[in-house]
């Protein structure tokens, strides 16, 4: 992940800097903004940021509390470190009914059965990365468009989905102790937590140097892409990062313009 970032990182800030000294004219483009997050979906991102930074925070309380910056919190609020245990818990519930509630908007909304089918995995999200890869090395003139999402945009996603079950399951396993054991033995008890503590290392890493760099540190829309509080992208924001999918939208509304204004054959 960080060489693929460092790369894509590089690359693009030479060209931020070729278009500065003007060896390269920037697209003039329309100022326009399209919906890339409804409602709904930011409210359950904002679920998703909140329990999951708590389940951070109050998991390695946990695992290292007499580390420097548990001690830190500890000497600022002695409750916060005696109740890590409980915010650990109830941050892990609040995602989980947050993952039921997208589940649920997946299958019942329009929308959310629309953004399902955009995220399936096609065949070019194996081919994409490496005509990236091409792209940011210099064997490549021109990079891969990409439609709604790119394989980076579905490889989190669903990255996410698998490491949400894995973490529900451990850590439910954790939680009722003693009925653990009883199920799965001491040996299956110690398995889920070992599996429950590299998971959250994984998952602790992949958001610091993939999201992070996605939605803050990438050059093109730094100091941060505002789609997670606005649910809008500019039409320049669209043709950097989705130009397919902005292709569409035009597509789809010239189509309902050119349909509204087609005169009605059955009037005289």
């Amino acid at each position: 992940m960080f060489a693929h970032n460092a790369l894509d990182f590089f690359k693009k800030t030479r060209r931020k800097l070729a278009i500065q000294k003007g060896l390269i004219e920037e697209e003039h483009v329309a100022h326009r903004l399209y919906l890339r997050m409804t409602a709904h979906e930011r409210v359950q991102h904002g679920l998703l940021v909140i329990s999951f930074v708590l389940l951070v925070v109050t998991g390695f309380m946990l695992r290292y509390p007499e580390a420097w910056w548990v001690v830190a919190i500890r000497n600022v609020s002695v409750r916060a470190f005696e109740w890590r245990g409980w915010i650990h818990r109830i941050a892990g519930v609040v995602m989980l009914a947050g993952g039921a509630w997208h589940i649920g908007y997946l299958a019942f909304t329009k929308p959310g059965r629309s953004l399902f089918r955009d995220l399936l995995p096609q065949w070019r999200d194996v081919t994409d990365p490496f005509l990236v890869l091409k792209y940011n090395l210099g064997l490549s003139a021109t990079k891969p468009a990409f439609g709604r999402f790119s394989y980076i945009e579905k490889a989190e996603y669903w990255a996410l989905v698998w490491g949400t079950l894995l973490m529900g399951a451990t850590g439910a396993i954790l939680w009722f102790e003693n009925t653990s054991m009883g199920l799965f033995t001491k040996l299956g008890f110690d398995i889920s937590r070992t599996v429950h503590f590299y998971e959250a290392i994984l998952a602790t890493l992949a958001i610091i140097v993939w999201h992070l760099y996605f939605v803050i540190f990438n050059p093109d829309i730094y100091p941060m892409n505002l789609a997670w509080l606005t649910g809008r992208m500019s039409e320049k924001e669209m043709l950097e990062e989705h130009p397919l999918h902005l292709a569409q939208l035009k597509g789809d509304a010239a189509s309902k313009l050119a349909a509204d204004e087609k005169p009605d054959s059955g009037k005289t």
